[in-house]
């Protein structure tokens, strides 16, 4: 026999007697009604379909029947409307902040400067969380820190609304970066901010006298007009058509992105007359025009705030507000009679509702309504004899008299008892 040959006894094994072949796991395991679960690596990950949508994830777990029981875990939070993904616990309120920011850029918002603020105070004190993770009792503590700090009220106002804002875009976004039960409530301070007064006349008068020409300036058109003060501070002489006295603001200028004109008064076209003799200012290469109506030394009026509160200090307005002249101008429009479209058009505010706030409703005009009122049912002529609060009218006292005198004849007297000259018997 060949020694180098492979066919020997000891070879020739039944094939029943073989050594059995190594199991095989699934790496699939589908779980009816829930969804499947499968390996990936080591590890397990679950998947389960939504609405047509499908969703993964890893159970990290190394155990079947944990990913099992996580898949169940996942498909009934889905029902429930509390299902959250793994990407979207990754996402914090910083990443949401960030779409803020991208969209005041995006809109060109001129409020940008200010964002920045509220986006650094929010993004100091949550910025790390979890978007998820931002629960109402959150909200009310970075209230109340932010209180506590001195802030005002209406300035966490406009940080939440900004928090707000972010959540919001957040939830629009495709895909969306966190769902519609992931929005915390975020409720805003009350703010008792209505102001009670406007500025009357004379105040206004005081006021000019305590400010230097350019910013007196721009006080009287603000005054007259009810503009912004961006609106009234950027006005260029491209606006201004002196000649037919007119001034058109373009859509980027106002707030609302409205083209607007303004046709000017008397009194508004020689305010523009005076700052037209004062275009021309000094440069190094000789006399220049300056493109702004409204300037100081050629320059952008930019912060006033120094000379401002110089001169609400010495009329006792302390706490009043550049901001203040445009309600007072919208209550000066409407005691003149002025129609609310027409104010709304000179003011530039596009909902009734928005111009409405701006109206201040003083107690003289309180009284001077009922006054009205009052005296519209007194003089009457159908009112005249049963109007019964003016006591002291001898016109109403004798004018109710006879109608008594009629009620008694006719009640005392019985038909067939009066005589032809209107007497009746005893």
């Amino acid at each position: 026999m060949d020694p180098h040959s492979s066919d020997t006894a000891d070879s020739k094994v039944p094939v029943n007697e073989l050594a059995p072949l190594p199991s095989v796991e699934p790496t699939r395991i589908r779980i009816p009604g829930f969804g499947s679960i499968y390996r990936r690596g080591m590890r397990w990950a679950v998947e389960f379909w939504k609405g047509g949508v499908q969703h993964r994830e890893s159970a990290r777990t190394k155990s079947e029947q944990e990913a099992i029981a996580h898949l169940r875990k996942r498909v009934e939070e889905l029902a429930q409307g509390k299902y959250v993904s793994a990407r979207t616990e990754r996402v914090t309120v910083a990443d949401l902040l960030k779409l803020v920011t991208a969209d005041y850029a995006i809109a060109g918002n001129r409020s940008g400067r200010t964002l920045k603020y509220r986006v650094a105070a929010l993004t100091s004190e949550l910025g790390h969380l979890s978007a998820t993770k931002i629960s109402p009792s959150t909200v009310e503590a970075y209230k109340a820190k932010r209180l506590s700090e001195g802030k005002a009220r209406a300035t966490i106002n406009r940080e939440l609304a900004c928090l707000r804002r972010a959540y919001r875009l957040a939830e629009r976004s495709r895909p969306p970066l966190i769902s519609a039960n992931s929005v915390p409530s975020i409720e805003p301070y009350s703010e008792d901010n209505v102001r009670q007064a406007p500025l009357d006349y004379r105040d206004y008068v005081a006021l000019l006298a305590h400010l230097p020409a350019p910013i007196a300036d721009a006080v009287a058109f603000a005054y007259l007009t009810g503009w912004r003060r961006a609106e009234v501070l950027g006005l260029t002489w491209r606006e201004v058509d002196r000649a037919r006295a007119l001034i058109t603001l373009p859509p980027a200028r106002p707030q609302n992105a409205e083209s607007r004109e303004l046709p000017l008064s008397p009194t508004l076209s020689g305010l523009i007359e005076k700052r037209w003799q004062a275009r021309l200012v000094g440069g190094p290469s000789g006399p220049r025009v300056c493109e702004l109506v409204f300037h100081r030394d050629g320059g952008p009026v930019r912060d006033f705030r120094s000379a401002w509160w110089k001169a609400v200090e010495a009329i006792g307005k302390p706490g009043l507000l550049f901001h203040d002249l445009r309600r007072a101008a919208l209550t000066n429009f409407v005691q003149s009679g002025v129609g609310e479209q027409v104010a709304m058009r000179i003011s530039g505010h596009r909902t009734p509702s928005a111009f409405r706030r701006y109206r201040i409703v003083s107690t003289d005009d309180v009284r001077a309504a009922l006054a009205r009122t009052e005296s519209r049912l007194t003089t009457d002529p159908h009112n005249s004899a049963t109007f019964p609060h003016n006591f002291k009218s001898t016109v109403q006292e004798e004018a109710r008299v006879p109608i008594r005198k009629i009620v008694i004849v006719r009640k005392l007297t019985s038909p067939g008892t009066l005589h032809p000259a209107g007497t009746h018997r005893t």
